[in-house]
């Protein structure tokens, strides 16, 4: 097993994990882990999750003593929601606050240098190996997360597919319903990688070969949910953020390599979809609906079950208004890719729900536009539904500003533009069920524009807010006193 390092990389402190257990042995030593006995997987530790991540304070949650279940399995939930366990994987300076935290994370992203993976001939998650007529699926507990889910789930994954065309390995985060003893059917957004990737082996008449992670070091979760862009090896990426190389090992029937201290691996193919389909979904999305519905799926047949003693599921399920992981934030990654297409003056830019506000700092007429459309371009800022230009008086993660922005900067006759035929995804709920049917996952963007208009921005009123100088020195003289 690897052994834990902590060193300096580009003025970031890393920490390599050695695997998951390492990591929750520190959050436990944080006084951040609860340990919880007896809980049924059918929606009580869905229940238990959601309510404690909707806590200012949110607990990481370690599930034990399952009933029903053999060889000790456990459930390991909430694992990054508080900022403290976030920037401990990070790496990120707990002295910073959550607007410095994300420009000094923005800035690490631009400057990644890839560490490739090692290869291991073997690995803690081979301790235990069942092959074809040995899998039971059954004796994994799949957590029924939400009420009405159409069944239950695995939504923490590490999915490892390798491209046909030209050998890249994909890591990618996909959730899967369980059907039966050796068979998963998998929801994959259409042209994400691994979508791309079975598609390709579909349109040769062969089964794509997959091998799913269910509990894995900390890091190459975070990786595998990452719209990192094509080509770019997860593996790589995941061994930067923890500043060493992720330990692989061969699949014991995909040959894929796997993570080498994963808790559970399991390999099979997915198979095309004139082999058979079976339902899946519906599934509660992190939108706060049932938005994808339930639907013929392609079947995922399992052939091997990897797993060390006493393993550890890990379960990232999605629930309204309490997902408070802000390096992670999708927001992070649209700024480093409006960056990287030269686009000046960007502040800072936020994303929840769907909305994409970019403040910036305008230096020439259709400065902002420029923004908001490189915005529509990348890989990042897919599936929202609103971008929000805002100066850069305005702080673009207090809503309160943007809105007062919107409200008192945007005209709507003349700045707000709509955007047509822009990359959506099935699950989105507002989704015209005929587009569903027939594939067509495209929709509208709005462009709102709430900055003061360029040309003519010197003649604006002016804000009553008082100067920033005159803040602070009264901060500096009052504050206490305010505050006590």
């Amino acid at each position: 097993m690897a052994i834990t390092t902590t060193r300096a990389a580009g003025g970031r402190e890393t920490r390599a994990f050695a695997d998951l257990r390492e990591f929750i042995d520190v959050v436990e030593g944080l006084g951040q882990l609860k340990r919880l006995t007896g809980a049924d997987p059918h929606l009580e530790i869905g229940a238990i999750t959601e309510v404690a991540a909707a806590r200012k304070q949110c607990p990481a949650l370690l599930f034990d003593d399952l009933p029903g279940y053999p060889h000790g399995y456990r459930v390991m939930t909430n694992l990054t929601n508080h900022s403290r366990r976030e920037r401990l994987l990070y790496g990120c300076p707990l002295e910073l606050t959550d607007s410095e935290a994300i420009q000094w994370w923005k800035d690490q992203v631009l400057r990644v240098e890839p560490i490739p993976p090692v290869t291991v001939a073997d690995g803690p998650v081979k301790q235990h190996v069942q092959v074809d007529d040995e899998v039971n699926l059954h004796e994994i507990p799949w957590v029924q997360w939400h009420e009405h889910d159409g069944g239950p789930y695995m939504c923490a994954t590490a999915s490892v597919t390798r491209d046909p065309d030209s050998d890249y390995v994909n890591v990618g985060s996909y959730r899967y319903m369980l059907i039966d003893r050796n068979t998963l059917v998998v929801h994959i957004g259409s042209g994400h990688h691994g979508d791309v990737i079975r598609k390709k082996y579909w349109a040769q008449g062969k089964p794509c070969p997959i091998a799913i992670s269910l509990g894995q070091d900390p890091a190459l979760l975070v990786t595998a949910g990452t719209n990192l862009a094509w080509g770019q090896p997860e593996y790589d990426y995941a061994g930067w953020l923890r500043g060493a190389p992720v330990e692989v090992t061969p699949g014991v029937v995909s040959g894929l390599p796997i993570p080498a201290t994963a808790e559970v691996v399991l390999e099979g193919e997915m198979l095309p979809p004139e082999a058979g389909t079976a339902t899946e979904g519906p599934f509660g999305e992190a939108s706060g609906y049932y938005g994808g519905g339930a639907r013929p799926t392609s079947l995922t047949r399992i052939r091997a079950v990897l797993r060390r003693d006493a393993p550890i599921i890990l379960g990232t399920p999605p629930f309204q208004n309490v997902w408070r992981d802000v390096l992670s934030s999708r927001g992070v990654l649209v700024w480093a890719e409006l960056e990287k297409l030269g686009i000046p003056g960007i502040i800072g830019v936020n994303y929840r729900w769907g909305f994409t506000i970019i403040a910036i700092k305008q230096s020439f007429p259709g400065h902002a536009m420029r923004a908001g459309l490189g915005c529509l371009g990348g890989t990042a800022g897919y599936h929202g539904r609103f971008v929000i230009l805002v100066d850069d008086d305005v702080n673009p993660y207090d809503l309160d500003e943007v809105l007062w922005a919107v409200a008192t900067r945007c005209d709507p006759a003349t700045s707000i533009d709509i955007n047509r035929r822009i990359w959506s995804y099935r699950i989105d709920p507002r989704l015209d069920p005929d587009k569903k049917e027939k594939g067509d996952y495209t929709g509208s963007v709005a462009i709102i524009d709430a900055t003061r208009p360029y040309h003519w921005r010197e003649q604006f009123p002016a804000t009553t807010s008082i100067a920033p100088e005159l803040r602070r020195a009264t901060e500096a003289k009052w504050g206490a006193m305010l505050d006590g």
